[in-house]
């Protein structure tokens, strides 16, 4: 009776794997196209962050008011086209990201400074900003792997303190720009691991 049974389960686990059908190849891990994969997933998962954090931030409208201009001129200009994105290519792409993206830590290490107005938001700009980090970790490491040159750290002018007010539109210009920021890179990383 138990070889039965073992028997029955062999057929069983047979069948349940075939359902399945075959598991897609995986990329070997000298394969920059697996860690550009793992690169766009967490742009993919911070954009979730930011957007999160941003509709967080406009939900407290009491401490942070949306009221008036939010713009800072040392955040990145995103001013590629469609067209422009299409013709984006690895070299000037990777460190386009990776100057872009240390500019953001660069402001959020200052929100993160900037005093007590944020304290409500500090666990969730800590992860954002773990993350953060984590992206471009990997995307120094997979500009290494293809043998780029790193781009020298941008130094944004950042005021030393601000106003409660300040900070709260320096907020609000940092988070949409950053959420608009992460579409575009990780529609770019995807463009960019399709030319590898």
């Amino acid at each position: 009776v138990s070889c039965s049974v073992c028997r029955l389960l062999v057929a069983l686990l047979s069948l349940c794997e075939g359902l399945g059908g075959h598991p897609a190849p995986r990329l070997r891990s000298s394969d920059p196209r697996a860690d550009l994969d793992s690169i766009i997933s967490l742009a993919k998962n911070l954009l979730s962050d930011t957007k999160h954090l941003f509709h967080h931030f406009v939900r407290l409208k009491s401490r942070f008011p949306a009221e008036g201009e939010h713009k800072m001129d040392t955040l990145p200009v995103l001013s590629m086209s469609a067209v422009d994105l299409a013709s984006i290519q690895v070299p000037g792409g990777l460190a386009r990201l990776s100057t872009d993206l240390q500019s953001y830590q660069k402001h959020l290490e200052w929100l993160r400074r900037a005093g007590p107005v944020l304290r409500p938001l500090e666990p969730d700009l800590g992860a954002l900003h773990t993350r953060l980090e984590r992206l471009l970790k990997r995307l120094e490491h997979l500009m290494l792997k293809l043998s780029l040159p790193r781009p020298s750290d941008p130094q944004p002018s950042l005021p030393s303190h601000g106003t409660h007010w300040m900070v709260v539109q320096a907020g609000h210009a940092i988070f949409h720009s950053l959420h608009l920021y992460l579409d575009w890179a990780a529609r770019a990383l995807v463009l960019i691991r399709n030319k590898l």
